[in-house]
């Protein structure tokens, strides 16, 4: 009789280490779950960051030669010719002014006084 109440222990040891063991093995795959999927959302940030990274690079490049090609003497005696209205040297500027073809709003003079006998009339 001493074997079976031996035997009941040890059996009840083992059950008790084999639902441990269990946790510990389902804790283990939640968690190794858990850092598959950081790692997956991580990676595709960084591939989302580094092609904006490279977008940015671009524009800096593309910015750095417009501001090159302003800063040339072509560009800025073009704007100044243009914009500023300026000459180059041994160069006469004219300017022509363009008369409005907008008709003129103003009232002749003899409607004036019609317009101020209506309203003594009134």
């Amino acid at each position: 009789m001493e074997d079976k109440h031996q035997k009941k222990p040890a059996k009840f040891k083992y059950s008790i280490l084999t639902i441990v063991l269990l946790i510990c093995i389902i804790e283990l795959t939640v968690s190794a779950v858990q850092n598959i999927s950081k790692n997956i959302t991580f990676s595709s940030k960084i591939k989302g960051l580094e092609t904006k990274r490279n977008e940015e690079l671009n524009k800096n490049k593309q910015l750095k030669s417009d501001l090159k090609n302003y800063n040339s003497e072509k560009i800025l005696e073009s704007i100044a010719r243009n914009n500023l209205k300026m000459a180059g040297k041994d160069e006469i500027l004219v300017i022509v002014n363009k008369a409005d073809n907008k008709p003129s709003e103003e009232i002749p003079v003899n409607q004036k006084k019609k317009n101020k006998n209506r309203k003594t009339a009134q």
